[in-house]
């Protein structure tokens, strides 16, 4: 190649990337648990969809709860690999190329089944 030439940069692979963001949501848990905090509930579900009378599977849920300082917590994290496309009656799922990943923090308020949304950076 010569000096002037294009350099074309390399793409990330999707399952790379998703394998990445996997890592970092341990790594956060590992974080908690440095602190001192202690997981109390580690649960995964699928997330389901309704298509007209189909229900059909488009990712998954997990929900981590935890106490931190005497207080409680809720890391949950929705994984979309799959995304309704079409209208009306004509509907289909249709694979992402990389997983959509969506990440929130909740705190319990007080003694009630209550929860609070709050920045993960506040807690980090």
């Amino acid at each position: 190649m010569g000096s002037g030439g294009k350099k074309h940069e390399f793409s990330e692979i999707p399952e790379t990337r998703a394998a990445q963001k996997e890592e970092a949501f341990e790594l956060i848990l590992d974080k908690i648990e440095d602190r001192g905090g202690e997981i109390t509930a580690d649960e995964s579900t699928p997330l389901v969809r309704d298509i007209g009378m189909q229900e059909m599977e488009t990712g998954e849920e997990r929900e981590v709860e935890f106490t931190l300082n005497k207080m409680d917590f809720k890391i949950i994290r929705r994984v979309e690999t799959h995304r309704i496309q079409g209208e009306g009656r004509i509907k289909h799922l249709e694979e992402l190329k990389s997983p959509r990943i969506d990440l929130s923090l909740k705190k319990r308020i007080g003694y009630t089944d209550d929860w609070q949304n709050i920045d993960l950076d506040a807690l980090l």
